[in-house]
């Protein structure tokens, strides 16, 4: 097993460390982790396109949407009666991006979705 860490030497403080626990705690959950997948294939979308995308009833939807906006992995803006989001930043499709490529090669399987 060969690991490749950021960076060697001195931890990270505790403040840093317990930011990153959140990040992850957000992305913890299969609905959330729905929600900006779908974000970062498709870019901003309003809720009405992410209901259909994602599978999930508006309240539920909006409750996670919620929990993404406090953890600061979306933001959201109002364009007239629609609110449209979308991915706060690049490192969030990364991060994405890279649980998805692990997740697959532990699976063993690369079905391309």
């Amino acid at each position: 097993m060969k690991a490749t860490p950021a960076g060697k030497g001195k931890m990270p403080s505790d403040l840093v460390l317990a930011k990153t626990a959140s990040l992850f705690a957000a992305f913890a959950n299969e609905a959330r982790l729905k929600a900006v997948v779908a974000l970062m294939r498709h870019g901003p979308m309003s809720v009405t396109d992410l209901i259909e995308v994602c599978g999930l009833e508006q309240s539920a939807l909006s409750h996670q949407l919620r929990v993404l906006r406090d953890a600061s992995l979306v933001v959201n803006e109002r364009r007239g009666k629609q609110v449209v989001y979308a991915l706060a930043d690049d490192h969030i499709a990364s991060i994405l991006d890279d649980g998805i490529h692990h997740a697959r090669e532990r699976s063993g399987k690369g079905d391309g979705t």
